[in-house]
C-alpha cells in the first residue's frame, strides 16, 4: 500500500505592493512543500478569507493600507489561533522592531533578503520554530540595554506620532501624513510629553533616546 503524499503547508500572502506580491507568489510556487491559498493587498481583505483559506502561515508586510500587519495577525488569530506569521518588511527603526518583537509573531525578515534566506525563514516558521534576521536581532541587542517595552508605554498612534516627531516633522506635516487633524496630533503630542516627562521638543528627543527609541 502506497503512503499518502505529505500535506502541503498552506500559505497566505498579505502585501500591498503588487510587484512584491507577484514576486512572492512566483517564488512560493518554486517551493514544493507549500501551496498558496490566498494573496491579497490589505488586512481587511485577508481577514475576510482567514476562515475559508485555512492558512498555516501568513507572509505579511508590516505597513499596509488600513490595519497594519500586526493588527491583522492579532485579529486573524481570533478566528484561527494556530496561524503562524512571518513579517517581511523594509523598516528598520527600533520603535517598529520593538513592536514586532512584542507582537508574538514567529518571524521577521527584511525585504532585501535573498530568496534562500526567505525560504529559510519560512521553513522555520512553518515548522514550529522562530526566525528573526540577524539585522533584527542586532538592532534590538544594541538597544537592549536601554530600550523599554514601547508597547506598554505608548499607544500605536503615539508611537507613530513620536516617530514622525523624531524625524522633525511639524504637527501639520504629521497630520497630513497620518490623515488626522492637527488638533488630534496636538493631543497625541501632549500625551507623549506627559508620559515621557518632557517639557519641550528637546526633552522629548532626549527622553526617547534614553529609552533607545530612535529613528
Amino acid at each position: 500500500m502506497e503512503s499518502s503524499a505529505p500535506r502541503l503547508i498552506r500559505v497566505m500572502i498579505l502585501e500591498d505592493q503588487g510587484m512584491i506580491r507577484t514576486f512572492f507568489e512566483r517564488w512560493l510556487a518554486t517551493l514544493p512543500a507549500y501551496i498558496l491559498v490566498a494573496s491579497v493587498r490589505s488586512g481587511e481583505e485577508a481577514l475576510a478569507l482567514v476562515e475559508s483559506a485555512r492558512a498555516d502561515v501568513v507572509l505579511v508586510d508590516y505597513q499596509l493600507p488600513g490595519m497594519d500587519g500586526l493588527e491583522f495577525v492579532r485579529a486573524a488569530r481570533q478566528i484561527r489561533p494556530q496561524l503562524r506569521a512571518l513579517v517581511v518588511s523594509s523598516l528598520v527603526d527600533v520603535l517598529v522592531l520593538a513592536r514586532i518583537r512584542e507582537a508574538a509573531v514567529e518571524g521577521y525578515v527584511e525585504k532585501d533578503a535573498t530568496p534562500e534566506q526567505l525560504a529559510e525563514a519560512l521553513d522555520a516558521v512553518a515548522n514550529g520554530q522562530s526566525y528573526f534576521s540577524s539585522a533584527f536581532r542586532e538592532t534590538l541587542k544594541q538597544e537592549g540595554a536601554k530600550a523599554e517595552s514601547v508597547g506598554k508605554i505608548l499607544s500605536r498612534r503615539e508611537q507613530q506620532v513620536l516617530r514622525l516627531l523624531l524625524e522633525r516633522n511639524s504637527n501639520r506635516e504629521i497630520a497630513d501624513k497620518m490623515g488626522l487633524s492637527a488638533r488630534t496630533i496636538e493631543f497625541h503630542r501632549a500625551n507623549l510629553m506627559t508620559k515621557l516627562d518632557a517639557k519641550n521638543y528637546t526633552e522629548l528627543v532626549t527622553a526617547a533616546a534614553l529609552r533607545g527609541w530612535t529613528v
